[in-house]
């Protein structure tokens, strides 16, 4: 009797078991997508949640995703957000490219969503250019980027010796280049010439070089026919080109900057 009932408890034992392991963890807990099948839910981290990835969602259409709390949303509808329709922009329409079952939400279509001079680029409002190859700006300006800008004329500069603020054979043909520059591309704002030197020497002896510096090229400008809206000034060796202890580098200190301001 003693036997039979050890052998009737372990088949209990046995059965509870197998119904244990049939049942699986306790909803919403889970070891297995298949633990949350009968809810529509998949396993993340051991319990069911509404998803896992985008893919998940798709019954709520192409643009829904799966949000950081694992269940499945869909954008807000601001700008930028994904969209099928302008339905699902609140602010603007729903940019596609052509053949593509969706696209996002942007502020226009077309240039009549803009206003007046402005055009819609990919989504967006952009001003309509002032210039271009077909439409060409004013005498004295130059189209960059679309835009109407003063053409000021990018001058080089010229060097000097150690020591001298004479003008130099190849300084003669530098200004005479910037010269054209100025009166091709009708400069009339002010010239502004920089005298400046290398670091050997007194602060006060450098300042005065550069001015002689500056001067002479003024002179020869004016010789050319430069004659208003000039301004000299040196800066001495406040302003190096570089500062190598080197022969090199000091001759490229030795200069007149010549900018139209």
């Amino acid at each position: 009797m003693r036997f039979g009932n050890t052998i009737g408890i372990a088949v209990l034992c046995i059965s509870a078991m197998l119904a244990f392991a049939a049942c699986g963890p306790k909803y919403p807990s889970c070891d297995e997508d298949q633990n949350c099948k009968d809810h529509n839910q998949f396993c993340v981290d051991k319990i069911c949640r509404d998803c896992a990835d985008a893919g998940h969602c798709k019954a709520k259409g192409p643009c829904a995703f799966c949000g950081s709390d694992n269940t499945c949303q869909v954008p807000m509808g601001g700008l930028g957000d994904c969209c099928v329709s302008d339905a699902n922009c609140k602010d603007g329409k729903c940019w596609k490219l052509p053949g593509a079952d969706r696209g996002s939400c942007a502020r226009c279509l077309q240039a009549a969503d803009c206003g007046a001079n402005f055009k819609c680029v990919q989504g967006a409002c952009v001003p309509e250019p002032d210039c271009s190859s077909e439409k060409p700006c004013i005498a004295g300006q130059k189209c960059d980027g679309g835009r109407c800008v003063a053409d000021v004329c990018q001058m080089n500069p010229i060097f000097f010796d150690f020591d001298e603020s004479a003008i130099r054979a190849d300084a003669r043909d530098t200004l005479n280049q910037d010269w054209q520059c100025i009166q091709k591309n009708k400069v009339v704002v002010p010239i502004s010439i920089e005298g400046h030197c290398d670091e050997r020497g007194s602060d006060e002896y450098n300042m005065a070089l550069g001015t002689r510096r500056a001067e002479a090229a003024k002179k020869f400008l004016g010789n050319l026919g430069l004659k208003k809206n000039v301004k000299t000034i040196s800066y001495g060796e406040e302003r190096p080109d570089c500062r190598d202890q080197s022969e090199s580098c000091w001759s490229r200190n030795r200069r007149v900057d010549i900018k139209a301001r």
